[in-house]
């Protein structure tokens, strides 16, 4: 089953699941999806720059702004669809830095050139226009500006990961995760959304097309989650 990424269902159904949305992530990925931020947020925190304005695009409940607020930024812009999830993000961040915006990633509410970082936690395969999207993205980062995605990305179905994918993903994950959200549909968008998504490769190319260089790519799991590392030209 193919399913919409219309920016209405995308935001319901993330509004829907939002109770449990923590809890799950973190027992579906193994208890691993935190320390995937956190080796993001080192690597950046290694690298020198200084991110005084940063974007948590596609921010969902906040875990990826709480690892951000470790780079000691003056603000913090969470952005999302879901207004619940937004409540959840307000509630976690310091609310002196979070400023939270329900905002589509297509038509940013940013002037140019504002952002010295923007970060996406398992949130572009959601996009309806990726290529759209990630000129926005472009637009609204400084030159020199950091970019980093940790996301879930097709893997290539004649590898092994490939046929794990297709095991767990499409077969068990969905019915435990939906069982637990209270969800007819949600964890089978879940499959759905990377099934019909890039593998990382291409996903590196689209960045170079639209702006970017890519600084490098982690294999967090299985050739499926990765964080790839990019900066605006």
């Amino acid at each position: 089953m193919k399913f919409s990424k219309d920016k209405k269902f995308v935001g319901k159904m993330f509004d829907e699941i939002s109770p449990t949305y923590d809890r799950l992530n973190h027992l579906l990925s193994g208890y691993q999806d935190n320390r995937w931020r956190k080796q993001a947020v080192k690597f950046l925190s290694n690298s020198g720059n200084k991110y005084d304005i940063i974007l948590d695009l596609a921010c969902g409940s906040g875990d990826l702004g709480l690892e951000f607020q470790k780079l000691n930024p003056k603000k913090i812009y969470s952005a999302d669809l879901s207004i619940e999830m937004l409540k959840i993000d307000m509630k976690k961040l310091d609310k002196s830095i979070n400023l939270p915006i329900r905002a589509e990633a297509e038509h940013l509410p940013f002037s140019n050139s504002t952002f010295d970082l923007c970060g996406i936690g398992f949130g572009v395969r959601n996009f309806q226009n990726l290529d759209n999207c990630l000129k926005e993205i472009c637009r609204v980062l400084r030159s020199g500006a950091s970019f980093v995605t940790i996301e879930m990305f097709k893997p290539l179905n004649s590898t092994i990961a490939g046929r794990i994918f297709k095991q767990y993903f499409e077969k068990v994950l969905p019915k435990i995760g939906n069982k637990m959200a209270g969800s007819q549909y949600a964890y089978s968008y879940l499959f759905d959304s990377v099934d019909n998504f890039l593998p990382v490769r291409e996903y590196t190319e689209k960045l170079l097309q639209n702006g970017f260089k890519v600084n490098g790519e982690k294999n967090n799991f299985l050739g499926i989650v990765h964080t790839v590392f990019a900066e605006k030209l």
